[in-house]
């Protein structure tokens, strides 16, 4: 089974390879083929809410 961790600057993928390998597969179809690993990192939030 797949297990993803995430945090701001880095990314983290747990399981068999081929899951791995089939997941970034989908993340680049989604993202389009000239994506860079980069835009899977998530978003960093700010604490503070902007007015």
């Amino acid at each position: 089974m797949l297990k993803r961790y995430a945090a701001p600057e880095r990314i983290r993928w747990v399981g068999p390879a081929w899951e791995i390998r089939r997941a970034l597969r989908q993340e680049l179809r989604r993202l389009g083929r000239n994506a860079k690993l980069a835009e899977l990192l998530p978003r960093p939030q700010s604490g503070r809410s902007r007015i």
